[in-house]
């Protein structure tokens, strides 16, 4: 009676396991990075970025190019010209061309979120100049994959990239009241770097934030764990760094007159990373406080002024007044938020003066 149980059990397995679609690691080419270039009208031209490893564990890249109008098009072409069926489990990195991301990126986005092997922490990017240019260069030791997945990354967590994902601008594309922004990045001889991050209307590249604004921009949008914002003092030839050890941002909603009017409080706290004058005691601490809450308060405000001016909400000002008042309504939003008050105010800790100290 147990032998004839365990034959049945056996069998089944057997039969289970037959439903299993086996892809062996070594007949297969696993894509790490997808990039799309406008070529004309409707064509998008698709390169599948695929690590080769050698015999010396150093990795090369091979790249397959193809012309179609969708990405699943796209794979289907590109399947074509490979030795080996193309798969996208190891998917990491996909970049849009700036012409096609104005033109919008949202099929190809929508692509990418139906495919079951494709996880949601994958990184999504904007590329000034062409993304083929870009893939079929060599980057790092670690492969260009995970070179450019690298870059995305610590730029998030250490610097002054917002974060960011494939399910983070999906969640705030769907996001009533609230625009997704990607990292823009280009290739600058011969090196890939981050320039600006750019924000998406509708599926479309709306607005570029320089670097020169991006510190400002991610204080908005997110939280800093680290990063670094160097002002010069007021009426002096002198500059002071602040390392930033924590921030928080809180939005305060009101009503007049059926409009809504934000109060935006930023604050952070620091230590000085540099500065160009001598000790510095604790009346400098209080002038370079002073001194960042108002750069703070000015620059936070000029950037805000300009996505009022091309009607841009990445900081989700709508999503605020959505979530304080039933029954808000987004058309009457999308009249006023151009013309809405926003007032930015700052307060700054100096929490310790590093080796100046």
């Amino acid at each position: 009676m147990l032998l004839r149980k365990c034959s049945i059990f056996t069998f089944c397995m057997l039969l289970l396991t037959g439903c299993l679609e086996k892809e062996i690691v070594d007949d297969v080419n696993i894509e790490t990075v997808e990039g799309f270039d406008l070529v004309s009208g409707d064509d998008v031209m698709g390169t599948f970025l695929i690590p080769i490893y050698q015999a010396d564990k150093s990795i090369s890249n091979e790249t397959f190019s193809a012309v179609a109008n969708l990405n699943r098009n796209l794979l289907s072409e590109l399947q074509k010209k490979s030795s080996a069926p193309i798969v996208n489990g190891s998917l990491e990195v996909v970049l849009f061309n700036k012409d096609l991301a104005e033109k919008g990126i949202l099929k190809l986005v929508d692509a990418l979120q139906r495919d079951a092997s494709i996880g949601t922490g994958l990184y999504l990017s904007i590329v000034d100049g062409q993304v083929k240019e870009i893939l079929e260069g060599n980057y790092g030791t670690e492969g260009t994959g995970s070179y450019l997945a690298n870059l995305i990354k610590h730029n998030i967590e250490r610097r002054d990239v917002p974060t960011t994902n494939l399910h983070v601008f999906l969640s705030d594309y769907y996001q009533k009241g609230k625009d997704p922004n990607l990292p823009y990045i280009k290739l600058v001889d011969g090196k890939v770097m981050i320039v600006g991050a750019v924000v998406i209307k509708g599926g479309k590249l709306t607005t570029i934030v320089p670097n020169k604004q991006l510190f400002y921009f991610k204080f908005l949008v997110d939280e800093y764990t680290d990063g670094v914002l160097s002002i010069k003092l007021p009426n002096k030839e002198e500059y002071v760094a602040l390392r930033s050890i924590k921030t928080k941002r809180k939005v305060k909603v009101k009503w007049k007159n059926g409009e809504p009017q934000f109060h935006v409080h930023l604050k952070m706290d620091g230590v000085v990373r540099e500065y160009s004058g001598g000790k510095v005691d604790p009346k400098k601490i209080e002038e370079f406080q002073k001194a960042f809450e108002e750069d703070l308060e000015k620059k936070s405000t000029e950037l805000i002024a300009s996505f009022q001016k091309e009607n841009v909400d990445p900081v989700g000002f709508g999503y605020e007044a959505k979530s304080r008042k039933r029954g808000f309504d987004f058309k009457k939003w999308e009249e006023q938020y151009p013309n809405v008050k926003i007032k930015i105010t700052s307060e700054v800790r100096i929490i310790g003066t590093g080796i100046t100290e």
